[in-house]
């Protein structure tokens, strides 16, 4: 109790808590899981009792009367406990005594939480207390008065936690600030902490949900509330008017359409109360990072399923950038790496995303996620994947899929517990955490067991994480604020390393020695790439402060303007260095400058290259550099930088490959290097060799292959045996084969981690499928053909000719699988540039699969079809071996992807259509022969569906132009089907049907009755003429050429007009009436006896026919003076008997139709 009362005396008294290294008692011994950690935690235990977080028995650390903690130093860093892998320190200030004081006399029903934030501010939660201090010295190196206040917490039914209250400063030099926020979702708001009476409150009105996280987003923006079932507000403390203090508080706003979010949920304001929250909605964790723009943030929100994006700018209303799905792809990586696809299906394994950090450069983010598949085991599997987050959209897939190598076994009554880890992130390092251990493993790369750290003192807990200066921290109830870190002799990459990387690390720290001469002279360099390697090679000298602070000169804050040309260009020094040690390469002045290839072997010095170039690419991932990587420029050609260097680690495998085989095909491979040096314009100096020009240049090692080709074309342009050309052109094939394959090796484990996304996205061209007159898929394709124009041609026997096809298929493999990547590429950069290169892709599957096919090496070619989906070889093979099992097999197969369609197509274009009929199922040759309606009646008959037979015949035959035979044919079969139909349509359709075809009929026959001087005028051929419009029969009926014309071929012509369109009746009547006219002689007609004289004109006659067979004779005739108006009269426009005698017949007719 003194001792209590002691502490409260003396309240800005600091303390530095230390471990009990003295004395009896129990102790625990730390369970670490590496062969080395074991080794080192033994012999601690035998040199010590207590263990490394276990408090005496005797007292407690914080006791006021352990006076030798009094005078330490106020920035303290006591080594605690070394493992073989970590090292545990105390870190920061002394604690002040009313932490202590908290931690000692706290309730045990009480729980505690705290925050060490990156500002250098800790507070801990302990009931409705809130102890605030600063555990770093400030710039100064001087305690202020404001180092540590006591503020009191807002009234909750439920405990606080310290992740839901920030400490602040909003401007340079003042007290910080402070907003807490209680679960009920009240908010309290200390403008300075200095004045803990003088707050002010808002409630949230969350309305039954709890909250679970406040994330800090910049003075402008305020803070982010996360609720546990994802609903997110952003609370902004501001200044109101007259000088009062206000607090806004807001709900993310949604784009009308999503309705709420990750959580579903809308405001209350517009819906009303707020949902109870889903299993869906849970959240994982809410963070908060850098935009593009200033001022900007990108807030990433993780629930049980879905990432959210947003960006907030204040001021600019809130834009949701994406939501996306990121567990399923997260389910796809423990299938594909922990159980695999034969033993689990994606929706057999239960998922859970436990947690959530930004990577370095905020580009990327790190999910902590657990697995289980209950038909195999209950082994709970761990694993860190990361994503890429930097652009507008949402991550497609994981980048890297780290799974651990520690596990637990599940119980769903224990699965909260199981479920309760957290994670830091410090460089490629994560920190794995609970309540009382810290599993400290390779962030990147194949899982490691890593090392664990256990805090299991009498009363000992984790109460709070953080970060200063890339150092993890972690708050303990015993020991106070302790830091982890790598021992100094680890490899700096974080990955952990074993005994058979220890040899390769040796080879690369005695080259990394050589370079080390004139280090610093290239640290003082005003070149970028030199500068670049400096920061490489202190890195890879443990000396991190030295390359940190070459990096941040070199790349300051977010400006990348040089960094991806810097890297390209180190990268490729890497890759085309010449070895230091070579006194041959000294004599031509043309030493190495990044010092990687130590040895004097060629086959060495590929080798040192190839572990400078991995030492360099997590060198890049260690510092934050990988992640800031965008675009460079590689011979005039965009492309993103990770997949340069991608393709450095596979020219790096292909160069040791054709070193590896240069003995095998000594003569060959010499004879190609001679072909491209002398192409370069290269030859070598002193004593060195062509081999060592050329294997020096690893960035060009494909121009390998043009140089083989031009060794080959040496030996097939000579005069050798009918034997040495396919012998020679085997060698070349197997030679090129084994290069790619080895560069293909190397690409599956760089890719994983490549990343291959741009923002806006680019075309991807693989270099194992460049273009051009030296591209590697040019050369490709001008190898298959030399093999299929001599190598076959010239082989004399079946052995020989079986590789050669082998070979063919290998190649026609590696060029198709490197179309792939630039078709991927292309959909999103350019349409055209996409059909174009899919015209190209499908011109070349066909012509490098046809020739097995002529060769009838059948299963090969139909391989290769099948894998690339060639439907045209498919089709072509079944049809060759009349294998209709096959083709059925095929559309199944293929059938989501129009295969049926294809056949069909196929069938009619190669003029097979008696096979149609036989093929596919009734629904995929019906959808195809809707196109195909000349086709289509012959399947509905076949499908006794008389009704669409008969709808698609007459749609036929009103459609048919071309033989007017053929109409009639289809309108008769039409009318049978429609009978034979035993589901007529309804009433009135039928009788608007028949009706159509009624009138059709009527004008067939019209057309068949046209005169025979007629047709022959005009070479109509009754059997095989074309069908006639009704305004071609008027014509036709009415033409000078039916010499014969009488009133019933006049009187048909005007019946036509029915057929015709209504804006041409008119003046077509006319031209019939006008033709009757012409028909006779006008000039010498008794004018006497008119009525008499035009009796027998084929104009009255016609007339008189019309008004005996009941013609409406006002709507068939035209007024006199139109049709006498006429120009086509000619002379008798003004002949007056001419018009006398009409008018009279005129005057007669109106008089009899009154």
């Amino acid at each position: 109790f003194l001792a209590g009362v002691e502490v409260w005396r003396r309240r800005e008294v600091m303390y530095t808590p230390v471990t009990d290294r003295g004395g009896g008692g129990g102790s625990t011994t730390p369970s670490f899981s590496s062969a080395s950690a074991r080794a080192a935690a033994a012999a601690a235990a035998r040199r010590r009792s207590t263990g490394v977080f276990v408090a005496s028995t005797r007292c407690s650390p914080y006791t006021p009367g352990r006076s030798t903690s009094m005078n330490r130093s106020l920035q303290t860093s006591q080594l605690l406990e070394g493992s073989g892998q970590y090292s545990l320190e105390s870190y920061g200030v002394s604690l002040p005594a009313l932490v202590m004081e908290a931690l000692t006399f706290a309730d045990r029903n009480v729980e505690m939480s705290a925050v060490l934030s990156q500002g250098g501010w800790a507070w801990l939660v302990c009931g409705r207390r809130l102890l605030v201090w600063r555990y770093t010295l400030d710039d100064t190196r001087r305690l202020v008065n404001h180092q540590f206040r006591e503020l009191t917490l807002p009234p909750s039914d439920l405990a606080h936690r310290a992740q839901l209250v920030v400490v602040y400063v909003a401007n340079e030099g003042q007290v910080p600030s402070c907003l807490a926020v209680s679960p009920e979702g009240y908010v309290r708001f200390w403008p300075s902490i200095a004045h803990e009476g003088s707050y002010f409150e808002v409630s949230t009105e969350l309305q039954g949900q709890e909250c679970d996280s406040l994330v800090f987003l910049g003075p402008a923006l305020g803070c982010l509330l996360a609720t546990t079932t994802s609903t997110t507000l952003l609370i902004q403390p501001g200044g109101g008017s007259g000088g009062n203090q206000t607090i806004n508080v807001r709900q993310l706003k949604v784009p009308a359409g999503l309705l709420g979010g990750i959580s579903r949920r809308v405001s209350s304001l517009v819906f009303g109360s707020m949902p109870t929250q889903a299993p869906e909605a849970r959240l994982v964790r809410a963070v908060g990072v850098l935009g593009a723009e200033k001022n900007e943030r990108a807030v990433l929100v993780l629930s049980a399923h879905s990432l959210q994006k947003w960006y907030l700018i204040p001021g600019e209303p809130d834009k949701l950038v994406y939501e996306c799905n990121v567990e399923k792809y997260i389910r796809e990586g423990f299938v594909d790496h922990v159980w695999g696809r034969e033993r689990a299906g994606a929706t057999q394994l239960r998922v859970w995303l436990v947690d959530m950090q930004p990577s370095a450069g905020d580009s990327t983010i790190m999910v902590l996620a657990a697995a289980v598949n209950p038909q195999v085991s209950q082994q709970l599997v761990y694993a860190l994947a990361t994503m890429e987050t930097g652009g507008n959209s949402p991550p497609l897939t994981v980048s890297n899929f780290s799974v651990l190598k520690h596990s637990e076994y599940y119980q769903e009554s224990a699965e909260n517990v199981l479920l309760a880890q957290r994670f830091i992130l410090c460089f490629n390092t994560a920190y794995i955490y609970n309540k009382n251990t810290v599993l400290c493993v390779s962030a990147v790369g194949e899982g490691d067991s890593g090392d664990r750290v256990e805090f299991s003192g009498a009363g000992d807990s984790i109460l709070g994480v953080g970060r200063s200066k890339g150092l993890p921290l972690f708050f303990s109830a015993n020991h106070g604020i302790v830091s982890i870190s790598a021992n100094q002799h680890l490899n700096q990459s974080g990955v952990l390393m074993n005994e058979s990387t220890a040899e390769d690390t040796s080879r690369l720290c005695e080259a990394l020695n050589i370079s080390s001469m004139g280090l610093d002279s290239i640290t003082s360099s005003h070149d970028c790439t030199a500068r670049l390697q400096a920061a490489f090679l202190h890195f890879n000298k443990s000396n991190i402060p030295q390359a940190q602070a070459i990096l941040d000169e070199l790349f300051p804050g977010s400006d990348n303007t040089n960094l991806d040309a810097t890297v390209i260009q180190l990268s490729t020094n890497l890759l085309d260095d010449s070895p230091a040690t070579d006194p041959r390469w000294a004599e031509s002045n043309q030493a190495g400058g990044t010092g990687a290839p130590m040895s004097l072997l060629i086959l060495n010095q590929l080798r040192d290259k190839t572990m400078a170039h991995q030492y360099f690419i997590t060198f890049l991932h260690q510092t934050g550099l990988w992640q800031r990587l965008s675009v460079g420029v590689v011979e005039e050609t965009r492309v993103l930088t990770r997949i340069v260097l991608t393709e450095h680690g596979e020219k790096l495998a292909f160069a040791t490959a054709l070193r590896t085989k240069h003995n095998d095909h000594q003569h060959l491979i010499d004879a190609a290097v001679k072909h491209v040096l002398l192409d370069r314009n290269e030859s070598p100096e002193g004593k060195l060799t062509h081999s060592d020009l050329f294997y020096r240049r690893v960035s060009k090692i494909e121009d390998i292959i043009w140089g083989l080709l031009r060794a080959q074309d040496d030996v097939l342009a000579a005069d050798v045996a009918p034997r040495d050309a396919p012998a020679t052109i085997h060698s070349v094939n197997s030679l090129i084969l084994a290069l790619l394959r080895g560069a293909k090796i190397a690409s599956g484990s760089i890719a994983s981690v490549a990343g291959t996304t741009s923002d806006p996205p680019l075309e991807h061209t693989p270099w194992t499928a460049s273009q051009g007159t030296r591209g590697a898929r040019t050369l490709l394709l001008e190898q298959h053909t030399t093999t299929v124009k001599i190598g076959l041609v010239r082989a004399e026997d079946g052995a020989t000719r079986a590789k050669l096809y082998a070979q063919m298929v290998d190649l026609s493999d590696v060029i198709l699988t490197g179309y792939q990547p630039q078709l991927r590429s292309l959909v999103a950069v350019s349409h055209d540039s996409h059909q174009a290169l899919t015209r190209a892709y499908e011109r070349d599957r066909y012509n490098l699969i046809q020739p097995l096919v002529q060769g009838e090496q059948y299963d090969q070619a139909v391989g290769l079809a099948e894998k690339y989906c060639d439907f045209r070889t498919l089709v072509e093979v079944c049809d060759r071996t009349d294998n209709q099992e096959r083709l059925a097999q095929y559309m199944t197969q293929f059938g989501s992807d129009g295969f049926s369609d294809f056949v069909f197509r196929w069938y009619l274009e190669t003029g097979k259509r008696g096979r149609l009929l036989s093929h596919g199922t009734q629904g995929d040759l019906s959808r195809f022969l809707q196109d195909y309606t000349s086709l289509a009646w012959l399947h509905h008959i076949q499908t006794r569906d008389f009704t669409a037979a008969s709808s698609t015949l007459r749609q036929l035959a009103l459609e048919e132009t071309a033989y007017l035979s053929r109409k009639k044919t289809l309108l008769s079969l039409s009318k049978l089907c429609n009978l034979a139909s035993t589901m007529p349509g309804s009433r009135e359709t039928s009788m608007l049907e028949d009706g159509t075809m009624s009138l059709e009929e009527e004008l067939i026959i019209y057309q068949e009755q046209l005169p025979e001087p007629v047709l022959t005028a005009h070479s109509l051929d009754p059997d095989s003429m074309r069908v006639l419009s009704p305004t071609e029969l008027v014509h036709l009926y009415t033409s000078e050429e039916n010499f014969y014309a009488n009133e019933f071929d006049f009187k048909k012509a005007l019946d036509l007009l029915s057929f015709v369109p209504l804006e041409e009746v008119y003046e077509l009547k006319r031209d019939i009436w006008v033709r009757a006219v012409l028909r006779n002689s006008w000039q010498h007609m008794d004018t006497d006896n008119p009525l008499d004289a035009i009796s027998d004109t084929v104009l009255f006659k016609t007339i008189e026919l019309a008004f005996t067979q009941g013609s409406d004779m006002q709507e068939l005739l035209i007024p006199a003076e139109d049709l006498l108006s006429s120009d086509k009269l000619g002379d008798l426009k003004e002949d007056s008997t001419f018009k006398f005698l009409v008018n009279a017949g005129y005057e007669k007719i109106h008089q009899l139709i009154g």
